[in-house]
């Protein structure tokens, strides 16, 4: 069941890193901030899902 909930998350993030690719060729900053925020989304509640 937390796979479920970890891949949930990575497919939601999916839209996120989408457009930080798009960015990236116009405003490297605003893909920097929007990668940063992606890997920050995914990373905190996995690890509150796999230590909880």
């Amino acid at each position: 069941m937390k796979f479920i909930a970890i891949i949930i998350i990575l497919i939601l993030n999916m839209y996120l890193l989408s457009f930080a690719k798009y960015q990236w060729k116009n405003n490297k900053l605003s893909a920097i901030g929007s990668l940063l925020i992606a890997i920050i989304s995914f990373v905190l509640p996995t690890y509150i899902i796999l230590i909880r």
